[in-house]
């Protein structure tokens, strides 16, 4: 009878020892997570993707740095265009490409293609630019003006250097970030003079 007393005693005992430890790492654990921060988080409002950065995008700004016609003579000229691509937006966007016109005295004298437009996921990401937020990425592009049935360069040739010119065109860009992207096409039309050197 005295063993059984014991024996039962010690089982008691054993299962106390248990339960209290089960409890203390239960609060342990519980306090632990608590300081942590792990049950108080909401995944919802977690900027886990950075939501904020892609909603309500703004189109990047685009402005031309530099643009330099020079006329070698009534047959050829050389072109040079920076552009600024600014992007106002707190993510980073990726500018596909610029499709551009350049007038001087109503007269288109060069167009040109920065980047390829992608059609899908098999095309080559080359030419797809990103631009940081509140970043300024610059391109450039160069092109040879040649006489054609659209563009006599001999009408320049009195002025060797270009300076007044008119800009328009189109850009694709794209914001992307977690499961949904935004974007599309954009128009442009810069006036823009060139400085005079002294």
């Amino acid at each position: 009878m005295g063993k059984k007393i014991v024996a039962t005693g010690v089982i008691v005992a054993a299962i106390a020892f248990v339960i209290y430890f089960a409890v203390s790492s239960s609060n342990f654990l519980t306090s632990e997570n608590s300081r942590l921060g792990i049950f108080n988080m909401n995944f919802a409002e977690a900027s886990i993707f950075n939501q904020d950065a892609i909603k309500d995008a703004i189109p990047p700004e685009l402005s031309i740095k530099d643009i330099t016609a020079k006329i070698v003579d009534g047959n050829t000229g050389n072109f040079s265009i920076i552009f600024n691509v600014f992007n106002p937006n707190k993510g980073t966007i990726m500018l596909e490409s610029i499709s551009y016109n350049v007038y001087s005295n109503s007269t288109r004298i060069v167009s040109g293609d920065i980047g390829d437009r992608p059609e899908g996921f098999v095309d080559s990401q080359d030419s797809i630019f990103p631009v940081i937020g509140n970043g300024t990425l610059i391109l450039k592009d160069k092109r040879i003006l040649e006489n054609n049935n659209n563009l006599n360069l001999s009408q320049f040739a009195g002025n060797d250097e270009l300076s007044e010119f008119l800009v328009n065109g189109s850009y694709f860009f794209k914001q992307t970030g977690s499961f949904q992207s935004t974007g599309g096409e954009q128009t442009f039309n810069i006036n823009y003079t060139r400085p005079s050197t002294p």
